[in-house]
């Protein structure tokens, strides 16, 4: 069995970006259909790696309009070699930024929710955990 794979946004200051793997496509709307990775937390403060279950995406509020897109596919099997290998391999954001908006270092480019994401699709994809498909 496999399942469905997206990248999904929610409103905010800067759009916030997460990995959605729909595990149970036949539930109601509003009932848990699958499990959220990603980090939460500010540039200000470090983030933090926060999986969750959740209902779609599309059915949140703040959820921006067509941005559920489909990436891939994982086998059910993989789920936890996902989150070990993958998600809890990557280090989230750390704190970046004073007070002020000043960055801590200056030669290094702003990382924030959505680089973690591209990382954690890389290795995925790169370990074969993820596999291709539309």
């Amino acid at each position: 069995m496999t399942y469905p794979v997206y990248t999904t946004e929610e409103i905010g200051e800067r759009n916030h970006i997460a990995i959605y793997i729909e595990t149970n496509p036949d539930a109601a709307p509003q009932a848990i259909r699958g499990r959220l990775y990603h980090v939460v937390g500010t540039i200000l403060m470090g983030m933090t790696y926060a999986p969750r279950d959740t209902p779609d995406p599309e059915t949140i509020p703040g959820h921006v309009p067509g941005s559920k897109r489909k990436v891939g596919t994982i086998a059910k099997e993989d789920l936890i070699r996902f989150e070990r290998e993958c998600c809890e391999a990557v280090p989230p954001p750390t704190a970046q930024v004073t007070m002020s908006g000043k960055r801590l270092d200056p030669s290094k480019p702003l990382y924030r929710c959505g680089g973690w994401v591209e990382d954690v699709k890389k290795i995925a994809f790169d370990k074969r955990i993820f596999k291709d498909g539309q």
